[in-house]
């Protein structure tokens, strides 16, 4: 009985003190209105204020494993070794290892920094459309004498190193891959729609060439081995087993010299995108002007607490 009559008066009372809290936001509601209405006007200012981000995609499908040289390679190592040679074997695939090297330093720095400029990643304000031009942040790039002269404290340069520029092309650059079909997608976000296909293109251009290459030579490296020791040998066994690997070799150096693209099929090409992905200003906008409204209720409350300790503190001198 006891515990009914507690449960009611707990309740009587949180009504009562909801009626208090809608009372008191009536009576201010003018203020409450006016703050929020100020993070409003502020939010749609801010919104437009913020430059347009614009996404470039491209679908990347790995080529056949069967079509690798690693795979060829290892067909003939049981004969390989029969000769004494030793050929490299492969750990995962040639895709799973492309995808690693893209999101690396050392493929940021060899491939993709000396072939961009850098004030396009570090320095742009906004890009027009109208007159296709990209604008700098006059504080740290001067385009007319492209120079930089931008303030920065220890251990930044006025000039960004590349582990700067790395760092700044992380928040631009995302690869995803589909875990199902092993399709690789890559994606660049800029504020020149122009720069996300260039760069896009530029990516999968020297991961193609940069692995292809590296398996270029050691496939003529191990054609020179081979041919070394087929020279060095004089039983007839051997001899054979090296003049098949070395048909082998000589095959697959001509399929990697001939294939462009080596280790990344393009299913989707990059393209000009027409339409920005981002900033989403009414999202922008909505959540500004909550936060104002919760601020502005927070203040009253505030206000009301502190004018309320006043009072008491009054009474009791």
């Amino acid at each position: 009985m006891n515990q009914n009559s507690s449960m009611q008066q707990t309740q009587k009372e949180f009504q009562v003190d909801l009626l208090d809290f809608a009372i008191l936001i009536w009576n201010k509601k003018l203020l409450i209105f006016s703050v929020t209405s100020s993070f409003a006007i502020f939010s749609v200012i801010f919104s437009l204020m913020l430059p347009n981000i614009y996404s470039s995609n491209a679908l990347l499908a790995p080529t056949s494993s069967d079509d690798s040289l690693s795979s060829k390679l290892g067909a003939y190592s049981s004969l390989a070794s029969f000769a004494g040679v030793s050929l490299p074997t492969e750990n995962g695939s040639q895709g799973e290892e492309a995808v690693e090297r893209m999101k690396s330093f050392n493929f940021f720095s060899k491939y993709i920094f000396p072939n961009i400029k850098l004030e396009n990643l570090m320095a742009v304000k906004a890009w027009d459309s109208s007159s296709d031009k990209i604008y700098y942040k006059r504080k740290m790039f001067v385009e007319d004498s492209t120079t930089w002269v931008r303030k920065v404290k220890f251990p930044k340069k006025t000039i960004p190193s590349e582990q700067e520029a790395f760092e700044a092309y992380q928040k631009i650059f995302s690869i995803h891959v589909d875990k199902d079909t092993s399709f690789v997608k890559i994606t660049i976000k800029h504020k020149s729609p122009q720069i996300t296909k260039k760069w896009l293109d530029l990516i999968i251009f020297n991961i193609n060439e940069s692995m292809r290459s590296e398996d270029i030579r050691v496939a003529e490296a191990s054609i020179q081995f081979l041919n070394d020791s087929k020279e060095l040998t004089q039983i007839q066994s051997v001899k054979e087993v090296i003049a098949d690997l070395l048909e082998n070799e000589i095959q697959t150096l001509m399929l990697a010299s001939a294939n462009k693209n080596y280790i990344f099929k393009v299913i989707d090409s990059p393209i000009i995108p027409e339409k920005k992905s981002g900033p989403n200003r009414a999202i922008i906008c909505v959540l500004i002007t909550i936060s104002g409204l919760i601020f502005s209720i927070l203040l009253v409350i505030f206000n009301t607490y502190r004018k309320s300790q006043l009072l008491l503190k009054k009474q009791s001198y």
